[in-house]
């Protein structure tokens, strides 16, 4: 009992100390050349069209990324190489010219021509694992659902990546509705380290659904490098504005020089289930 009391005490004194050295800054932000190019793509086990997206960096947080057109883009194994054309649809966005998947344990090599520049990285895939899909209980007095948990935050060896999809679009009384609002699309993440800017970060919005909702959960392995770059990013965002902030750093990265972002390869495990009434022990007291 005494060492949670000296550690609420700790969090409160420091919110005070922090609250009373509030002062206003203007931070002068760093503009990026015209040739400098951000990467972002993922080469995944699924038989599909992957996908590799170039954009210029934006020197205003609020701007919208202006897309990198005119690139030549492979990516290659020892025994293959991809092809990838821009989406005439989707300025920025290059599609490989066949469907393919990634394998466990072999290395990609991408390689960009933009503008007479060559960009390259490096990307080797983790065995996928099998994974207890997540968990979710009611909110309060509502019809509603929230997840509660989807997978411990801290894993030395096996780091991966969560993505949530829900759809409730088809459930009855949703059907007439937005589509942009039936359907969201969250993140989660187990890493090798465990922050303190990353225990008291600042609440995140909680997504509710109805009965129904279609839920697909799918767990990305995670190399050790690719790990370490989602966790310089999460630290620069989702992290800040807390009461332990990091300081701010440059994200590490595998491509070459005149690039930012990261190139991936990671191996898909995928799970479906339909949102249905849970059991009064699973049910949220908040």
């Amino acid at each position: 009992m005494k060492i949670r009391y000296y550690l609420n005490l700790l969090i409160v004194v420091s919110a005070l100390w922090f609250s009373a050295c509030e002062q206003q800054a203007d931070w002068p932000l760093e503009e990026f050349s015209g040739d400098f190019i951000v990467v972002d793509g993922n080469i995944t086990n699924e038989i599909k069209t992957q996908e590799i997206r170039l954009m210029k960096p934006m020197n205003q947080p609020n701007d919208a990324p202006e897309a990198v057109g005119g690139a030549d883009v492979i990516v290659s194994t020892e025994d293959n190489v991809y092809t990838f054309r821009e989406d005439p649809a989707r300025p920025g966005v290059y599609q490989s010219e066949e469907a393919f998947g990634g394998k466990a344990g072999k290395t990609y090599s991408l390689l960009i021509n933009h503008d007479d520049r060559i960009i390259t990285a490096k990307a080797n895939m983790v065995q996928a694992t099998e994974f207890i899909f997540l968990r979710y209980a009611r909110q309060n007095n509502t019809k509603l659902f929230r997840i509660v948990w989807v997978a411990n935050p801290y894993n030395a060896k096996r780091p991966a990546m969560y993505e949530i999809l829900l759809d409730w679009s088809s459930v009855p009384g949703y059907e007439n509705a937005d589509p942009e609002s039936t359907k969201a699309r969250l993140l989660y993440y187990t890493l090798p380290t465990l922050d303190v800017s990353q225990i008291f970060a600042p609440a995140m919005e909680t997504v509710l659904f109805p009965p129904g909702t279609l839920i697909k959960e799918k767990r990305y392995s995670l190399a050790p490098a690719h790990a370490e770059f989602i966790r310089a990013l999460l630290s620069e965002t989702n992290w800040q504005g807390g009461l332990f902030n990091s300081a701010a750093a440059n994200l590490p990265t595998n491509l070459s020089s005149h690039a930012t972002g990261y190139f991936g390869a990671c191996a898909v495990t995928t799970k479906t289930d339909v949102a249905r009434i849970v059991l009064p022990a699973m049910e949220s007291k908040k």
